[in-house]
């Protein structure tokens, strides 16, 4: 095949690739509710099928086998088996929406993808609501089943199943509607306009991807103990947040975070580079004394700060030799 032949076969591959991502993005984010202030993904099988999860079978057990325990603990399991349901099979991702304004933040709204059997799920969810004595409703809100979940001293929670695909849960019924709504193509989309940008630094090829507006990071700092009155300051500035992780044969991280200008931007980036140079330093000092810091150094020598307009971007990397290092010293079960 001559090599120009290639190189546009190669391009149109790519440009495809993209797309479809973007494609999927979305779809799942028009879903979501216009006060929306900040976005978490969790590309469970993106994660599931990586190189680094395949190379380390007995963590992967382990992790399964801890979760099996726990949900059979609170009564889950027999009702996820009884719906044809296995989250490490069938769940492809997981995004939560919170929202932003004067609503509470819990009130959040839940993406669920992967693969869900409408019929068995009813049924389940119908004999454990029996076996609970009561707490499920089945209605109909926006011309679909609603499943009105209604725990004992809780707020009701709103599910509903659009396809074989997509799975939702809404904490009002405007929500719900709403999500319907812009699922049929009868709404728009209207998140605002610093989210979407914020939307444009992450896809769905990323196993984690979380961003949250100025307003949001500043309102969930204020909840955080003990918080310098110099670092709420800064946070103050910030017009945006967005944070990536994508694991591979190696896991790459990235850290987005927008500001006022430029020259802030700049000014961190210097700021950071100057700390991490000396951290280089005196962790490389200490892992020679203490070999259990080595992945620390490791890690540290991959950082990276740099300014690009508004943005200031750290980003860094776990290698898989790394990565083995911290696995070593974990204490996994033999069985």
């Amino acid at each position: 095949m001559p090599l120009v032949r290639r190189f546009w076969l190669a391009a149109v591959c790519t440009l495809a690739g993209l797309w479809a991502a973007s494609a999927a993005q979305a779809q799942q984010h028009k879903l979501l509710p216009s006060d929306t202030e900040a976005i978490v993904t969790i590309n469970l099988q993106q994660i599931l099928k990586s190189e680094v999860v395949k190379g380390n079978e007995a963590l992967l057990k382990t992790v399964q086998e801890k979760f099996n325990e726990k949900i059979d603990e609170q009564g889950v399991g027999k009702w996820l088996k009884k719906a044809g349901f296995d989250p490490f099979r069938d769940l492809t991702s997981i995004t939560v929406a919170v929202p932003g304004g004067e609503r509470n933040p819990q009130e959040g709204f839940v993406i669920l993808e992967g693969n869900f059997d409408a019929d068995k799920i009813e049924e389940a969810a119908t004999e454990a609501s029996k076996e609970a004595g009561g707490g499920l409703t089945i209605a109909r809100i926006a011309g679909i089943k609603a499943y009105e979940v209604s725990p004992k001293d809780e707020k009701t929670i709103y599910i509903g199943i659009l396809n074989k695909k997509t799975m939702f849960a809404a904490a009002s019924k405007e929500d719900f509607a709403g999500a319907v709504a812009r699922f049929n193509g009868t709404k728009a989309s209207a998140l605002k306009s610093e989210l979407k940008t914020l939307l444009e630094t992450v896809n769905n090829k990323q196993s984690f991807s979380a961003v949250a507006t100025g307003p949001m990071v500043q309102k969930l700092s204020e909840n955080l103990p003990n918080v310098p009155k110099q670092a709420a300051d800064k946070v103050k500035k910030l017009e945006g947040l967005a944070i990536s992780v994508t694991v591979q044969k190696n896991i790459d991280f990235q850290l987005a975070v927008t500001v006022e200008d430029n020259k802030t931007a700049m000014s961190f980036a210097d700021i950071g580079n100057l700390f991490i140079t000396g951290a280089r330093l005196q962790i490389g000092q200490k892992a020679q004394q203490e070999p259990k810091l080595a992945p620390v150094a490791d890690i540290l020598q991959t950082l990276r700060a740099e300014a690009q307009g508004k943005n200031l971007i750290l980003r860094g990397q776990v290698t898989f030799d790394t990565l083995t290092k911290i696995l070593q010293n974990l204490p996994i079960p033999n069985n």
